[in-house]
């Protein structure tokens, strides 16, 4: 939440001066004040006349002001409130994903075209709908992180507006490249820790590249808050180490000491991942690994940054 916005509105016809800090939404008319705390349980609505934001309700009070002012305002709330008239905002384009229970789509915004993705829950799973966004909210300051924009009530469903990515991870990269995007995700795995946050679901299809070739971890469905350690995640790393080299999960025999063989020390890095002992790998141990330094003669230094090669795809977005 950004400083304090305040300006001059109409609050149902009244001239009045709104106030919208991290907290609340003050509206004052003359001698009488109006506050809304800012939470899921608060309800607005944007309307647009020809594209241009016109007004909003708040809680069936109706809010008018300069569309920069609302603007502003709508980019300040983010996913902090409860939207109203998704429908009305966004048109479905593709369905990704359907269950009982929820379903993932890709949408195009009716006032400026840009596309998103949609997580649809029935309000019978009100709770993981609210434990995503909390988490994702958590988060929204790491740019490795896929960034909720909104949160939109209807009489049956929840939806979460995420940014759109199209971009996910290929199997053709060199083995410098790969050294970059585990080291890459390593660091969000670091981020995920040190919030108290296990994803659950660390696999090739959860992660994505943004404009700026930044690896995003998206797919926050099974994500959990724990205060105790927890190994899932690091474990999960493996799939994407094998996936990256090409291999299938069946390379890896534990029971009888069988492994792929991955070059500069990648061998001794996918083992100790899949270590069911108290001796699994942990984040900081795999950062310092000589894995993530040595190219695949073992004897060079790997480059600083090198950026994999895309190609335009599509991936579940779970």
């Amino acid at each position: 939440m950004q400083k304090s916005l305040i300006f001059d509105c109409l609050f149902n016809a009244k001239p009045a001066i709104l106030n919208c800090d991290e907290h609340s939404i003050l509206i004052k008319i003359q001698t009488e004040e109006i506050k809304f705390h800012i939470s899921l349980n608060l309800h607005l609505q944007w309307y647009y006349r020809n594209k241009v934001l016109e007004q909003c309700t708040i809680e069936n009070c109706t809010l008018q002001s300069s569309s920069k002012n609302l603007s502003q305002l709508k980019a300040q709330l983010n996913s902090c409130v409860m939207y109203l008239g998704a429908s009305e905002i966004y048109e479905e384009l593709q369905t990704m994903l359907k269950t009982e229970f929820k379903a993932n789509l890709i949408v195009k915004s009716t006032i400026n075209g840009e596309k998103m993705f949609c997580k649809m829950y029935k309000k019978q799973s009100e709770f993981y709908f609210l434990q995503e966004v909390k988490i994702l909210r958590k988060l929204k300051n790491c740019k490795n992180i896929v960034a909720i924009r909104e949160v939109y009530e209807s009489s049956k469903y929840y939806y979460i507006i995420l940014e759109y990515l199209d971009r996910q991870l290929e199997q053709d990269y060199t083995h410098e490249e790969n050294q970059n995007v585990i080291k890459e995700i390593l660091t969000i795995l670091e981020t995920l820790q040190q919030n108290n946050i296990v994803h659950g679901q660390i696999r090739p299809q959860n992660f994505m590249f943004g404009r700026n070739h930044e690896i995003k971890l998206i797919g926050f469905s099974k994500a959990t808050i724990e205060n105790q350690p927890n190994t899932t995640d690091i474990y999960g790393l493996h799939k994407v180490m094998l996936y990256l080299y090409n291999f299938e999960a069946k390379a890896i025999d534990a029971d009888q000491g069988i492994y792929p063989l991955i070059p500069g020390h990648g061998t001794n890095f996918l083992k100790g991942l899949v270590n069911n002992t108290q001796y699994r790998i942990n984040i900081k141990q795999a950062l310092s690994h000589p894995y993530l330094k040595c190219n695949e003669t073992d004897h060079q230094i790997v480059q600083g940054q090198l950026f994999p090669k895309f190609k335009h795809s599509f991936s579940n977005f779970q």
